[in-house]
């Protein structure tokens, strides 16, 4: 990492808040160097985000936050509704889940780095000094990853397919998505998910592999490796 790459980061300032329409708003405003405009971002792990010149006049920046008030609004209720159990009030005794079952989470203090250990019912989560909900979103990416990898390779063998680089992100909108190349990229989420309904997405998009599109030659396709894939399609809809 060059010493430019680490200067041009943007200087983190605190945390800030103010009221629009009636509703207090918390966010992190940071100060950049190599920026002549105010960028707004809303973020799963942090929620809103301003950014501003670094020699900004401070005085107008809420008024431009209240002009911005319905964007703000409107896609920080949308990110609340997928940040799922990523707010920072995760706590000891709550249900949450891990492949379609609810598991008790125990969080302790210790441990040399924060990481979680499935016993049982329960998910012990030990913080070692980070947040809940960093050291619960990096366990759920963690598993993810190998469940969406074993289950892609099962399903791509069956049809008889293969496939390009492998991803696992928090898409806010979509489960999964196929690339005309044959990139594939896949929800972190769908861990929370009964396996059944992972085998569905993960066929869903390997079936794009044959037809990009949504013909019936397509649902064709995902019904021959997928027959419940109707049934299936419902269910999930239960979790958007």
């Amino acid at each position: 990492m060059s010493p430019r790459n680490i200067y041009s980061r943007p200087e983190v300032i605190g945390k800030k808040s103010i009221v629009l329409e009636g509703k207090e708003v918390h966010y992190t405003l940071r100060k950049s160097r190599f920026s002549d405009l105010i960028r707004l971002a809303i973020r799963s792990t942090t929620g809103l985000v301003v950014t501003v010149p670094h020699h900004y006049n401070m005085s107008g920046l809420d008024d431009i936050l209240l002009k911005r008030s319905s964007w703000i609004l409107k896609h920080q209720t949308k990110m609340n509704a997928n940040r799922f159990i990523l707010e920072d009030g995760l706590h000891d005794g709550q249900q949450v889940p891990y492949l379609g079952k609810l598991y008790t989470l125990r969080i302790r203090e210790g441990g040399e780095r924060g990481h979680v250990i499935l016993e049982g019912s329960n998910l012990h989560l030990l913080s070692g000094g980070k947040g809940a909900a960093e050291v619960m979103e990096k366990w759920y990416r963690h598993q993810a990853a190998e469940a969406v990898k074993a289950s892609l390779e099962k399903n791509a063998a069956q049809m008889g397919l293969s496939f390009g680089k492998l991803s696992i992100r928090a898409q806010k909108t979509r489960w999964g998505s196929c690339t005309s190349r044959g990139d594939l990229s896949f929800n972190w989420k769908l861990v929370t998910m009964p396996p059944s309904l992972m085998d569905y997405v993960i066929i869903h998009e390997l079936a794009h592999r044959l037809e990009m599109n949504h013909t019936d030659r397509f649902w064709a396709v995902v019904e021959k490796y997928c027959p419940s894939w109707k049934t299936l399609r419902k269910q999930l809809k239960t979790y958007e």
